[in-house]
């Protein structure tokens, strides 16, 4: 699937945008603050519904404007066409496909796996599992169907015990919800591992191309590896009563990525960094094609931040290479060069109104 038609209405200071994107690769160079990452903003909501910029929806829609509309229309490689539609306002998210109202997030993501590469991705490596956990779980809904049913009712079964946990239930009672947890605890954790098992040897593709060199990635479970699920809720149920939550588990899982026995983020450098996590996008990408022959859109926001002109080169080969459709910014016309053989599209971005260059 690609974007053929992107329409934006009050995203920040994008008022009324509508674009015809290329196939292949669009470049959008503007000022800061001109709306060029806000056009990005849009077609990351019309994925997930929400902004990578901020948790705040008010944030997003545009200054003394009730609600936010991004529509856009799909094309496969049959030609073959796909309508989205999302209006978000503080209290109500609405989403149509093919003109019809869908309740489910998931639905638009499925339609249109997108990823990001911004100057905030190292991020990824810094802050805390949570994001590790969503990087994973990215993967893992776009390839394995019974996943994302196994999360919903594994997160519907621990909130249950969280419940049960704080009112200072008796262990019988609380047990009570131990085996719906070790069950779906069971399908996530499985199916996460089965796709790493995938993903490490393409992701160390990129990392020996980006960064010439190699490191570890050691997926933590959440719970401790010399002990079944099982027997680790048993032993940590004092604790947990005590706390008012269950402490391990899935939801607490981790991804280690070490070079030298040291954590990266604890070793590499911010541009560094930024490259692993970038060969992380792409391997991600490029599995989801191997393994279902679907493209992603990949937005990439400011790419010669902190990559010097060597680093830069490898990094938009790589991309070119993923065939996923690009939009990437830039505040120059001419910050970099694309492959002579690369179908491209240029917008100019300038007070929130965005148009086609005439290359």
């Amino acid at each position: 699937m690609h974007l053929t038609q992107l329409d934006i209405r009050q995203v920040r200071n994008l008022h009324d945008v509508k674009i015809k994107p290329g196939k292949q690769c669009n470049y959008i160079y503007g000022d800061n603050a001109s709306g060029k990452t806000s056009v990005l903003e849009a077609i990351y909501l019309l994925s997930v519904a929400r902004s990578f910029r901020t948790t705040h929806i008010k944030h997003v829609i545009t200054h003394e404007q009730s609600s936010l509309q991004v529509f856009a229309r799909l094309e496969n490689q049959h030609f073959e066409q796909t309508t989205l539609g999302l209006e978000r306002s503080s209290q109500k998210t609405r989403i149509r496909i093919n003109a019809e109202d869908v309740k489910q997030v998931s639905a638009l993501s499925a339609l249109l796996p997108v990823q990001i590469i911004n100057p905030d991705v190292h991020k990824l490596l810094e802050q805390g599992p949570k994001y590790r956990r969503q990087f994973i779980d990215w993967g893992v809904f776009h390839v394995e169907h019974n996943f994302l049913q196994a999360w919903q009712h594994y997160y519907r079964v621990l909130k249950q015990r969280n419940a049960a946990l704080r009112k200072k239930q008796n262990k019988e009672a609380i047990n009570l919800w131990n085996d719906q947890l070790i069950q779906h605890a069971k399908t996530i954790t499985l199916s996460r591992e089965n796709y790493l098992t995938e993903f490490i040897p393409i992701f160390n593709q990129y990392v020996d191309v980006l960064m010439g060199l190699s490191v570890d990635i050691e997926y933590q479970r959440g719970w401790n590896r010399g002990y079944s699920f099982t027997d680790s809720l048993e032993l940590t149920f004092d604790k947990d009563s005590l706390r008012g939550f269950t402490s391990i588990g899935p939801h607490r899982a981790d991804l280690d990525i070490s070079y030298n026995d040291i954590l990266v983020q604890n070793c590499f450098s911010r541009g560094q960094q930024k490259l692993l996590v970038c060969a992380m996008r792409l391997a991600q990408i490029s599995h989801l094609k191997i393994k279902t022959g679907q493209q992603s859109i990949l937005l990439v926001d400011d790419l010669a931040a902190e990559l010097d002109i060597h680093h830069r080169h490898n990094l938009i080969q790589l991309l070119v290479d993923t065939e996923a459709q690009l939009f990437v910014t830039a505040t120059e016309q001419n910050s970099f060069v694309l492959p002579a053989e690369i179908e491209s599209k240029m917008f100019h971005v300038e007070h929130g109104n965005v148009k086609e260059v005439v290359q």
